[in-house]
């Protein structure tokens, strides 16, 4: 063998033409790491009842197996066959792991890696006979395995090395007569060759670059915002260095007046004295143009620390501007388009469907798509399981579906589009359908669920099948049957915090839904406002924004009415704060505001969907995405978090979901609201002044006493906190800033939901004038400051009545 050429090893080799080189190279690529990730099997080899590492190892072998069969590398496909049969009568524990086996699996893994290499040189290695004869062999009696074959490539690797070496010499054997017009083709190819020079990079390399990149992006952020408070911060200086100096040039101007007036007019009147040469008014005077003249200073040092932070804007600006090519360079790189899939996947298909005799046609929609490229890699043997399982098991053979009157090719279509934050991939075949009854039969004798058990839907019981080792195949092929494909698709899609459903129909066909993150480390995004948080809503979600009358809206959550009526469209709206936090729209905030923010937001299911909230707090604003880690990242409706310019962290939302898992929410919230108020029996005090002395001596003093205290500074935000929560009992001060008590009590005596709450008023204003017009808007009783302990705890217990115990512990 060694004294043939290399083309003619390769032409030998391959006695059924050459594979696809875009296939046989993504499938090298992963059969290489697969094949290379030693760490399974020491694990295994150390511990063999480790289910862990022998799972780990079944699934890479059935996914090497996958892809052999697709580059019609027939040797590696039914050794990593047999292999993976192996390991599953390890797992279900039918054959011991003798030391004989285990020796047999680390040569056949020996020889599963020389023949990937065998294979980059594009040269398929011959079936491994011996090896795979006696997995056979151990397989049907464990205790005849006596001997380990010895077989190995050594030979063939030796031979293409030296075939290789050959081909190379012959270069340099040419003719000396060529070498001109040979040294000319070859400037000009690496003219070209530089011109269009590619590097591989790392994706671990790329992944830390770009989250330098995040990083810088807050920084800058930061420093933004403290050049732009800096900046106002001088501009106050400025008005008052102005008003500084204009208050110096009127001094002046009284200070002379009032000199003037004091000197006797005799002293006038003499011409040869002059009133400037008096000693205090000289003095006087030089202060005054000394303070005159430094204030004038001032003005000039404000100007210039002035424009030197209008520079500073300015360059960063240009390097928000920098910051963003960087950033957009830096994603384009990782993104590519799901047709670099496209040959692989079409291959499959053809190749199942020929070796089942089937008639199938596969149709990739919106297929110029892109995507991460580390999601794309990521999902390939989901997909690629996914298809051979619609072939062998949903597609039905010719005569099944004529007779069944259908066509007579059977038909596959992936979709691929994107939702909100999503990347939603779609795979339905009009095939035979789950068999609900056989997955649920299967299911009961695998313990997973009782066979007395009918609360489970249809739809329940079908997601059973991405259980491990569930199949509902009767015969065990090289395709399917062992139940691993569908885990592997499930395991993979979850580590990449995505999700897989399915839906199905009994004789017309099954539908598989992939949902899976987008992975940008930046967006553009809204931010909004819901009760006292702040939120980010990526752009890409939103369709548009509305104004809405607040009372409509407030009606439509009243009438409990399926959709809402808005510009000729019926919208399903929900309320932010409601699905966050449970808190339902209140009068206080229709009664304050003139319109309502309506977000209409982009879906592809046809259903008009809107979201209500408070306040778009924010026009468009680029956000730098973090990941929440896998402690948060299956909070429904949270896609990720970003680090505000102050250094805060706002939770970016991924409002589909959200909307998808309103109504568990919905009912979870109620059922935590009634335990809530099952286990808490404490009354909640919300007290409200101005002064935190008064508002910390208070509430550490009702605490004491077993009561639940908030606090509100002003009457503003005791508005804002009355929204989300209803008390018990209001203690209000009179004299605040932006909105006083007596306002305060008014909005409070005017709401439906709160009008009922006890309010005392505790204030240093005791005349009978305040106390009347306190008792006039409704307020219980009033007291003056400083209160006696005892005697507040005393009106407390007889407003709340006698379910409330108190003790007096001052």
């Amino acid at each position: 063998m060694s004294t043939l050429s290399l083309d003619s090893m390769i032409k030998q080799s391959w006695a059924n033409g050459l594979p696809d080189p875009d296939i046989l190279a993504v499938f090298l690529e992963e059969a290489e790491e697969l094949t290379n990730r030693n760490k399974y099997l020491h694990l295994f080899l150390k511990d063999t009842s480790n289910t862990t590492a022998l799972q780990a190892l079944q699934r890479d072998l059935h996914t090497i197996k996958g892809g052999a069969r697709m580059v019609t590398a027939s040797g590696i496909a039914d050794l990593a066959h047999e292999m993976e049969s192996v390991y599953t009568d390890f797992v279900s524990n039918r054959r011991p792991a003798t030391k004989k086996v285990l020796e047999l699996l680390v040569a056949s893994h020996d020889w599963l890696a020389d023949a990937v290499f065998i294979l980059q040189q594009h040269v398929n290695p011959p079936t491994p006979t011996l090896l795979i004869e006696a997995l056979e062999q151990f397989g049907r009696n464990p205790d005849s395995l006596k001997t380990i074959p010895k077989e190995s490539l050594q030979a063939q690797r030796e031979a293409i090395l030296i075939a290789k070496e050959n081909q190379d010499s012959q270069y340099l054997a040419k003719d000396i007569s060529e070498m001109p017009s040979m040294l000319r083709d070859t400037h000009e190819e690496d003219q070209s060759a530089s011109s269009n020079e590619m590097i591989r990079i790392s994706g671990g390399l790329i992944e830390h670059m770009i989250n330098l990149s995040g990083e810088s992006a807050i920084n800058r952020a930061r420093i933004d915002m403290g050049i732009s408070s800096l900046t106002n911060s001088i501009e106050e200086m400025g008005t008052t260095v102005q008003r500084l100096a204009d208050q110096l040039r009127r001094m002046e101007i009284e200070l002379e007046a009032q000199i003037l007036s004091q000197i006797d007019e005799e002293l006038i009147d003499n011409e040869d004295f002059d009133p400037l040469e008096m000693d205090q008014y000289s003095s006087l005077n030089q202060l005054s143009k000394s303070l005159t003249e430094s204030a004038s200073d001032l003005v000039d040092i404000n100007h210039t620390l002035l424009e030197k932070t209008r520079d500073s804007e300015s360059l960063l600006l240009q390097l928000s501007r920098t910051q963003t090519e960087l950033q957009d360079g830096l994603m384009n790189s990782r993104m590519v388009p799901f047709t670099r899939l496209t040959p692989r996947l079409e291959r499959i298909v053809r190749q199942t469907a020929n070796e089942l005799n089937k008639s199938v046609e596969l149709s990739i929609i919106n297929a110029d798509d892109e995507m991460d490229r580390t999601i794309l890699e990521r999902i390939t043997s989901p997909l690629e399981h996914m298809l051979r399982n619609a072939v062998d098991h949903g597609i039905e053979t010719t005569s099944t579906r004529l007779k069944s009157g259908k066509e007579r090719s059977g038909r596959i279509t992936l979709e691929v589009h994107r939702e909100g934050s999503e990347i939603v991939i779609q795979l339905t075949d009009d095939g035979r359908g789950i068999d609900v009854e056989a997955v649920r039969s299967k299911a009961i004798s695998q313990g997973l669920i009782d066979a007395d058990d009918n609360s489970l839907s249809d739809l329940d019981i079908m997601q059973y099948i991405f259980n491990a080792g569930l199949s509902t195949s009767q015969q065990v092929t090289q395709i399917s049957g062992r139940g691993v494909g569908m885990d592997v698709v499930i395991s993979e899609v979850r580590q990449l915090g995505g999700s897989v459903s399915v839906v199905s129909e009994l004789g017309k066909g099954s539908s598989f839904t992939m949902r899976l993150p987008l992975t940008v480390a930046v967006s553009d995004a809204l931010v909004v406002r819901a009760a006292d948080r702040y939120y980010a809503i990526p752009l890409v979600q939103i369709e548009r924004v509305v104004r809405v009358n607040p009372e409509k809206l407030y009606d439509y959550y009243q009438s409990n009415d399926a959709t809402l009526n808005f510009e000729d469209t019926e919208y399903r709206v929900r309320y932010l704060n409601e699905i966050l936090s449970g808190n339902k729209l209140n009068e206080l905030v229709v009664n304050t505001n003139t319109s309502l923010p309506l977000i209409i937001i982009k879906n592809r299911t046809g259903q008009n969907i809107a979201l209500q909230v408070d306040q778009i707090a924010g026009s468009r604003i680029e956000v730098v995405v973090k990941p929440l880690g896998q402690q948060l990242s299956n909070i429904p409706g949270v896609s990720a978090a970003t680090i505000m310019g102050d250094g805060s962290v706002m939770l970016i939302l991924d409002l589909i979901a959200l909307m998808r898992n309103a109504q568990l929410a919905k009912n979870i919230t109620k059922a935590a609201d009634a335990q809530r108020g099952r286990i808490e029996s404490k009354s909640t005090i919300l007290v409200v002044d101005d002064s935190v002395t008064v508002r910390k001596v208070t509430s550490r003093f009702l605490e004491r006493q077993g009561f639940n205290v908030a606090v509100a500074k002003d009457g503003i935000d005791a508005i804002k906190i009355l929204q989300d929560m209803t008390p018990d009992m209001i203690l209000l001060d009179i004299e605040m800033p932006r909105m006083d008590g007596f306002e305060v009590a008014t909005q409070v005596r005017h709401n439906n939901r709160l009008k009922q709450i006890p309010i005392i008023m505790i204030t240093s204003r005791t005349g009978e004038k305040h106390r009347e017009r306190a008792l006039e808007i409704g307020v219980n009783d009033y007291m003056g400051k400083p209160f006696q302990e005892k005697e507040l705890l005393d009106k407390m217990q007889k407003l709340l009545g006698e379910g409330v115990s108190l003790t007096n512990e001052g």
